[in-house]
Order: C-alpha cells, then structure tokens, then sequence
C-alpha cells in the first residue's frame, strides 16, 4: 500500500538514481580509469539506492525541502559504492564523496561539518574492519556483533542523519547522530536476517545472520557450543547433514527466543531516540515503517533439541 511515507521515499529514490548516474558521469573526464571502476560497482548495488536517501528523510523529518539533501544523498552513495570492497581503488568512495560535496552551494561551516562527518564515518568503518580481521568464531558475541553493526553500517548513516542537520538548523545534532547510529545498526540486522538460509531446511548454502550466532553460543550449553564452533569450521560447503545439524542447533528455543527478543530491545531503543527528536509526521512515520520492517521478518522457527 502507497503511504505519504512511502511515497516520500519513492520520489526521493528516483532523484537520487539520476543525480548518481551524472555524478558519475561527470568524473569521467579527469578520472577515467576511477570512474569506469566506481560505475561498475554502482551497478551492482542499484538494489540497495533506496537506502542512500536517509539525509533527505532526515531534512524533510526537520521541516525542510527534501530536495536541499540531494547532494548528501549522493555523496552517501559514492561512499557506499566501495565502502566494503578490497579491490583497487575500494577506498576511493570517502574522497569522491567530499569531492562532491566541494562543488555543491553552501557555507563553508557547513562543508566542514560535512567533511569531518564523513571522516568520522570512514575511520569507524576501517577501524571496524582491522577488528575484525583475525577474530575466532569462538569469540563471536554479542557486544562483538553490535559494534560491528554500529562502527560500520552505524557510522555511515550517523553521518548521514549529522550532514542532513548541518544542513538545516544544525539543533540536535547529537541526537540525530545518536539515532542514525541505531538507525542503520537496525538496517545491517535487517540485512542479515533477510539473507539468512537457517530456517530453508532444504537450501544448499547456510547463511546466520551473525547475532543469531552470537546468542546461539550465549544460550547453549558447553556441548553445544564446542558443536557449533566445530561445524561451522569444518563443515563441507554442500555438505546436507552437517547443514541440517547446524540448522537445528541455530533454532534451539533458547536461542531464537534471545534473538527475537534483542532485536525487538533495540527496535525500541531506536523509536525512543526518533521520539524524544522533534520531527514532522510524515519523514517520522517514514523512518518509523523502515525501523518496524525488521520485527515483520520472520524468525527461525525453534526446535526442540534433545540433550541439548
């Protein structure tokens, strides 16, 4: 169903589809090799563009014209394009973004704000990754899963949500910073359980969302535990039994019931950061619809382990 929320998204996407696609087009001239790189990667996350108009939700929830943000919401993009990639020139999204930016209308203050956001948001994301290079899966946890969440996909739309109020009024700024953190460790959760196979008994490829594991280890018992690290080191990638073991001892009820209820904890504390912001109904029910997604997906479905 078509809401005013929705609808806002929807209009914002468009526009930011054809901006991204001149922003490249305009770099073809001085960095061509860069471009023909940064253009093929875009292509591949066309899927996900919907996600770079969080600034412009931000500048409309604030009482302003959406269409002020467009920049921003182009530079988040550049960003995105490479920001998970180790191919060469992978790095390049942070300086293509403030490049952008350099050429867009707006006081200098501001472009400042706007750059050391960015910094902020690229140094969490490399610091995020360098953690996590080397890390056990027995060390997997879910304070580990959370920063990880909140250093990457967090930083980068805490960033969006500071550059969109820079933009404006500058009020609030922590706030809305604060709430962007949540916001997008509440979109990588989403990710992540959207992709998840665990509770497809019959699909080839075993893919858990990382905090299911986490509380899989939490909530089961020593043998349980040694099993799982076990498995998931040794387990052969087409192997069906030793699947359907990991898939049972992932849908313990102890487990799920833990997974659903800290997703449904950090839903809530992000819609008590967005309420406690002053903000316009329509951006808000838009951010609010985005945040309640998440607890629409369905959970594994539990089973009863015996011995477990």
């Amino acid at each position: 169903m078509i809401t005013p929320a929705t609808r806002l998204v929807d209009e914002q996407t468009h526009v930011l589809r054809e901006a991204l696609t001149t922003a490249l087009r305009s770099i073809i001239t001085d960095l061509p090799h860069l471009a023909a790189k940064v253009t093929t990667q875009a292509t591949r996350l066309r899927h996900t563009i919907s996600e770079r108009v969080f600034a412009a939700i931000v500048v409309a929830a604030r009482g302003e014209n959406p269409k002020k943000a467009l920049p921003l919401c182009v530079a988040s993009a550049l960003w995105w394009i490479s920001a998970e990639s180790d191919a060469p020139g992978a790095q390049c999204g942070a300086m293509l973004a403030m490049r952008h930016l350099q050429s867009v209308r707006a006081p200098d203050n501001c472009k400042l704000g706007w750059f050391t956001e960015i910094a902020r948001s690229t140094t969490s994301a490399i610091e995020t990754r360098l953690a996590e290079h080397g890390r056990l899966i027995s060390d997997l946890n879910r304070k580990t899963v959370l920063a990880k969440n909140l250093g990457f996909t967090g930083a980068a739309y805490a960033r969006d949500a500071a550059m969109a109020t820079h933009l404006t009024d500058g009020e609030a700024i922590d706030g809305w910073r604060r709430f962007g953190a949540l916001y997008g460790a509440m979109r990588q959760l989403h990710a992540d359980h959207a992709r998840s196979t665990v509770d497809l008994d019959g699909h080839p490829r075993l893919v858990v969302p990382p905090l299911l594991l986490a509380h899989a280890f939490r909530q089961g018992n020593a043998g349980m535990v040694q099993e799982l690290t076990r498995l998931l080191r040794s387990v052969p990638s087409g192997d069906p039994e030793c699947h359907a073991v990991l898939r049972d001892l992932l849908r313990s009820p102890r487990t799920v019931s833990a997974y659903s209820r800290d997703l449904r904890r950090l839903h809530g504390k992000a819609c008590d950061v967005l309420d406690g912001l002053s903000s316009a109904a329509e951006p808000r029910a838009a951010l609010r619809a985005v945040l309640d997604s998440t607890l629409a997906l369905p959970m594994p479905g539990s089973r009863e382990l015996i011995g477990a």
